[in-house]
């Protein structure tokens, strides 16, 4: 029989490990301040989500040719192609969010985020689309993804004041999506590892936003907009961070387990968003629809012993 651990010593072996995971998170909400920032400046959101996977993408050009990688290359073939897809929803993501993180603000952009994919992995699991298999729908979980859409109509006051009901609800769309990206991810993951499958979630998503990107300029023409100079060099790191929050979920993972590193990215998402908001101003519904989205994703992840 394995030793089990006291708490003091579990705690000890996962502090840092949890450190990481909410770093990670609120490295997410720092992505769509510095991608919405980008978009700003060059007044064309596509343009700044190309980039941002653009460098993302060369980064994992880098860590994919170590040896490791290609030697497992070959278990893609027995993924199907619909599971290769899964950079769809990361390139909508990074789209959607890179234009609204300026008009309603990172925190109810977060809250809408997070809620359309805690409600969406209720449908994902139940199609059983992730390499688990079905899973059923429990009272917990239901209930999280009731919470989760009161905290997106309570943001909606706010949000709808900023921009539209639309773009709110497209952000929603945008989260939902990520759950069907982790799905399909999942089964790259499985074939092969982390790091291919992050390879492969941003060939794809660069891909689709580089075809976007063309068709914009076809019917829009080139926007007038400046590139950021040296002075905010930050603003172009947006796909680092995306490749980096990727790596930092797949080393924790085993040490916390996917519903801990789960709950501590969300609440470094959130707690990151509203700071990040704080100069701009963060209404008190805001404040209350991230605490409710929280306390969803805790419950949703509830069960019996």
């Amino acid at each position: 029989r394995g030793v089990t651990a006291s708490p003091a010593v579990e705690a000890r072996r996962t502090a840092l490990p949890l450190a990481a995971a909410f770093a990670s998170g609120a490295m997410v909400a720092l992505q769509s301040r510095f991608n919405g920032d980008l978009g700003a400046s060059l007044n064309d959101p596509m343009l700044a989500a190309v980039v941002s996977f653009l460098t993302g993408l060369l980064l994992m050009i880098a860590l994919v040719l170590r040896r490791a990688p290609r030697a497992v290359f070959s278990g893609l073939r027995t993924v199907p192609w619909w599971g290769r897809l899964g950079g769809l929803g990361g390139a909508t993501l990074v789209a959607v969010a890179t234009t609204a993180a300026p008009r309603v603000g990172v925190a109810i952009l977060t809250v809408a985020l997070v809620a359309g994919a805690t409600v969406a992995g209720l449908l994902v699991d139940h199609w059983g689309l992730a390499p688990g298999g079905r899973r059923v729908i429990t009272a917990p979980r239901l209930a999280g993804a009731v919470l989760c859409l009161v905290a997106i109509a309570i943001s909606a006051a706010e949000g709808v004041r900023q921009a539209s009901v639309a773009l709110l609800l497209l952000v929603v769309f945008a989260g939902a999506l990520t759950a069907v990206q982790q799905a399909f991810n999942g089964h790259v993951r499985h074939a092969t590892d982390a790091t291919v499958a992050t390879f492969v979630n941003f060939v794809v998503g660069t891909t689709a936003l580089l075809l976007a990107f063309v068709v914009q300029l076809l019917f829009q023409g080139p926007q007038e907009g400046s590139w950021p100079g040296w002075d905010r060099w930050y603003l172009y790191l947006g796909g680092v961070m995306g490749a980096t929050f990727v790596a930092l979920a797949s080393l924790v993972v085993r040490s916390l387990g996917v519903l801990r590193l789960g709950l501590a990215i969300t609440a470094g998402q959130l707690l990151g968003a509203i700071l990040l908001d704080l100069e701009r101003g963060v209404a008190t519904t805001t404040v209350v629809a991230a605490a409710l989205t929280m306390l969803a994703v805790v419950i949703s992840g509830w069960r019996r012993r």
